[in-house]
Parts: C-alpha cells; sequence; structure tokens
C-alpha cells in the first residue's frame, strides 16, 4: 500500500464518504462525487504551536485542493480564544503556542474561502495516557519472514481506555561507494571529461519516515487500563533501514469513544489493497459541521488529546547477532576516459564515478549506488545517538 500520511487517508476516502455529524452519519455514496471540506484538526497537550489543515475533495483521479484564504480559531468556555494563522495553503498554525487545560471544553470554528462557517462539538482534554516500554526483538511472521518486531507497552488512566498510536522512525543508510573524486563534464563538443575533488561526502544520510497506518487499542476489556506488546511496525532483517542503525519515536494519544469511532472506520476502508474497490458501504462520524446548513457536507474531526512518547535505538547486530546483514549491491562498470558510451552516462547525470581501477580505467555506478542525498540528508538528526 502507498505511504498515505492520516490526512491523505481522509481525503482518499472523501470520494466514497460523505458525513453529516457525530450522531446522524451519511451512508457512503458511490455514484457521486462531490467537494467537500476536508478538517484535520488534532490539539494534543504540548505546549506549542499546534497545525489544523484544510483542505477539499474531489473525484478519484483528481488532485486535492487546499484551502487558502479561510479563518480557523479554537475557543474556550473559559474565554480564551487562539487564532490560527495561514502558513501555506491549507496549514493553519496557531500564532502563539499553547496547551489545552484539563477540565475546559474547547470548540473549533472554521469560515472557510467561500464564507460558509463550522463548528466542531466541544471537546475536553481527554485523560493522561503514558507509554511504559518500546521493546524491539526477532521475529518471524505468519508468512516466515525473519525481522524485527517493535512493540508497545502503554497505559490509560481512563476507565474506558481508548488509544491511539502513530511513530517516526529515523535510520542511517551508507553509500556502496565513498569516492573522494568526481567526474564532471567540461566540454560538451568536443566531450571532454575530467576527474575533480569532490566538494563534500555523499556517504552517510539519515531517512526519516512518518508512519501510514492507523494503530488503535481499548483497554475496557482488559482487566487493567493498559496494553502489553502491542505490535507497532514490523521489519524485514534484510531490509535496509536495520542494516546499520535505527531509531523510532512512537507516540501514544488517549483519545476520545467519538474519535476511536472515527479512526476505526477510517482503518477498515484503508486496509483495503483500493480504497475504491469496496462492495458494501459503510459508516463514518465527524464532530464537526455547516453551522446553517447541516446537510452541507464535511468530514473531520476536533480533538484535545493527551500524547506520550518514547524512542529507542538499536543496531542490525543487538537483534541478529552476526547473521548476514541487508543483502542489496551495487555493480560498478569500466571504461576508458575517451569511451563515448562513458561520457554519455556521465552528461546524462546517472551515473557518477567511483574509482580509477586499474590506471586508466575509469569505473562508474549509477548515482543511488553513490549520492546517499538522493534518499536522505547528511545533517545528522539532533536526537541521534550512535552505539
Amino acid at each position: 500500500m502507498p505511504n498515505y500520511t492520516l490526512k491523505e487517508l481522509i481525503l482518499l476516502l472523501i470520494a466514497l464518504v460523505m458525513v453529516n455529524s457525530c450522531t446522524e452519519p451519511f451512508e457512503i455514496e458511490t455514484t457521486e462525487f462531490e467537494n467537500i471540506l476536508v478538517i484535520d484538526a488534532s490539539i494534543t497537550d504540548e505546549f506549542k504551536q499546534h497545525e489544523i489543515y484544510l483542505s477539499r475533495s474531489f473525484s478519484s483521479g483528481e488532485e486535492t485542493s487546499q484551502v487558502s484564504g479561510a479563518r480557523v480559531t479554537v475557543r474556550s468556555d473559559s474565554g480564551d480564544n487562539y487564532e490560527f494563522t495561514e502558513r501555506k495553503p491549507g496549514l493553519y498554525v496557531s500564532a502563539i503556542p499553547f496547551s489545552p487545560s484539563r477540565g475546559i471544553m474547547y470548540t473549533l470554528t472554521v469560515t472557510d474561502e467561500n464564507g460558509a462557517s463550522y463548528s466542531s462539538s466541544p471537546v475536553t482534554l481527554t485523560n493522561t495516557s503514558e507509554i511504559e516500554e518500546i521493546k524491539a526483538n526477532r521475529f518471524t511472521d505468519l508468512s516466515g519472514t525473519d525481522g524485527v518486531q517493535i512493540t508497545v507497552d502503554g497505559f490509560s488512566d481512563a476507565n474506558t481506555g481508548y488509544l491511539r498510536y502513530d511513530y517516526e522512525e529515523t535510520y542511517r543508510i551508507d553509500s556502496w561507494f565513498n569516492p573522494q573524486d568526481s567526474l564532471v563534464v567540461t566540454s560538451q563538443t568536443p566531450p571532454v571529461l575530467e576527474v575533480v575533488k569532490k566538494e563534500s561526502s555523499q556517504k552517510t544520510c539519515y531517512i526519516t519516515e512518518r508512519s501510514n497506518t492507523i494503530l488503535l487499542a481499548e483497554t475496557s476489556s482488559l482487566s487493567e487500563n493498559k496494553v502489553v506488546d502491542l505490535p507497532v511496525n514490523f521489519i524485514e532483517r534484510r531490509a535496509r533501514k536495520v542494516a546499520i542503525r535505527y531509531s523510532i519515536l512512537v507516540r501514544q494519544y488517549a483519545i476520545s469513544s467519538t474519535s476511536y469511532e472515527f479512526y476505526e472506520t477510517l482503518k477498515k476502508f484503508s486496509s483495503s489493497d483500493n480504497l475504491f474497490s469496496q462492495i458494501q458501504p459503510g459508516l463514518i462520524a465527524g464532530n464537526i459541521q455547516n453551522d446553517t446548513d447541516p446537510n452541507i457536507k464535511v468530514i473531520g474531526l476536533f480533538e484535545t488529546v493527551s500524547v506520550s512518547e518514547k524512542r529507542i535505538f538499536f543496531g542490525f547486530k543487538d537483534i541478529f547477532g552476526n547473521d548476514i546483514s541487508y543483502l542489496g549491491s551495487c555493480e560498478r562498470e569500466g571504461f576508458l576516459l575517451n569511451d563515448p558510451v562513458l561520457f554519455d552516462r556521465i552528461n546524462s547525470g546517472r551515473y557518477l564515478f567511483v574509482a580509477e581501477d586499474p590506471p586508466g580505467v575509469i569505473n562508474i555506478a549509477p548515482e543511488q549506488c553513490i549520492d546517499c542525498t538522493l534518499l536522505g540528508s547528511t545533517k545528522i538528526p539532533e536526537f541521534w545517538i550512535e552505539e
């Protein structure tokens, strides 16, 4: 399945999903597409500038449209108003940092680019939850694939606890080759190549990826308000992301029953290989509606949630010992310096210099074998810890 963020999953489902309110959800319609406002508004208990996303849906095959020129406000029943300003099309950021307070009710109001106004049901900050431990252990999945499974232990203070998880994984990759020189075109006519010193290293990079699945848990059916060994992510042993060093930041959100039902419905659809191949109609509910006409459809959820997070690091040997690591490889080719094939490949930008070996023979390889910045950044993340 493609790498969809939660917001993108919502947008993909719009072509199928029609929403009224949290109390009277509409059945999914498949015969008519509508231009629907999409509101993605999750405020955590962190003291920061919070973000809210506004988009409009279109039929399958068309691009979504980011909503520009809207007015977005979060109001509390204690009299506080938090205005959000547009940072870029579709992204609205609170003008000042704030953290929602427990026991206070908050309401989201949005006036779209056409002057239509929308409001959420009042919500209050959920009870606290904590991640107790993140574990990474060697594991063989049901298909017999060897890898590492990352699990989480956590709890909720609520008698009936609903939890949502997402994660951010960061890993180090090294290029197969690390030449100190590069081969550049100094003349097109006549074709001339020259070996020059490289200005910077492209050997080690760091890649950060966000989770693209909806992971939920509820503790009401358990003896305690906690989850133990909840699977969060599985990575095959031969995957490049665990070949050297890997880190994962897991975030646990304590959510309301309304939010849980909303995400649970999205999860059912996102588990399909093709979100537009549903046969049976379904239901989805949010907590936002148009202020003047409840029949105007809008999809979205406004929530104020408590969040807990933890990070772990591990290297390949920590999990797999001395087993064989990532099995990918890169082939290199050798040419004489005046070979027109060599010139064409360097001139295309898709191949780079590796070495002169043996003397007089220029070795090259595809650019992705040498330049790791095609995939990540050479900047070391602030949180990164080496072994």
